[in-house]
């Protein structure tokens, strides 16, 4: 929180479906408003500057995703290769 009072005010538009996928990116990350949760990831891009702090963090959760997704489908082969040993027999 910072102790300034905060008494600028910035607008831009939207699309509906930007709206949406703006509202949903809220309601995931669990800000208490949208205008919140705006301004938090707005000043962490620029906080974060060149070196794209904000940017590793999201290739971390990307790689995250995909070694979750890359466990399930391994998961899921063993079992079809299971399931063929078994028919086979």
């Amino acid at each position: 929180m910072t102790s300034k009072p905060r008494n600028r005010v910035v607008v831009f538009r939207l699309s509906q479906d930007e709206y949406r996928s703006l509202q949903e990116a809220c309601a995931q990350a669990g800000a208490r408003s949208l205008s919140d949760f705006t301004r938090s990831e707005v000043l962490e891009c620029v906080n974060a500057g060149p070196s794209g702090g904000h940017l590793a963090r999201r290739f971390a959760s990307l790689e995250q995703q995909i070694a979750v997704v890359q466990f399930q489908l391994s998961h899921l082969l063993q079992g079809v290769f299971h399931a063929e040993i078994k028919q086979q027999s």
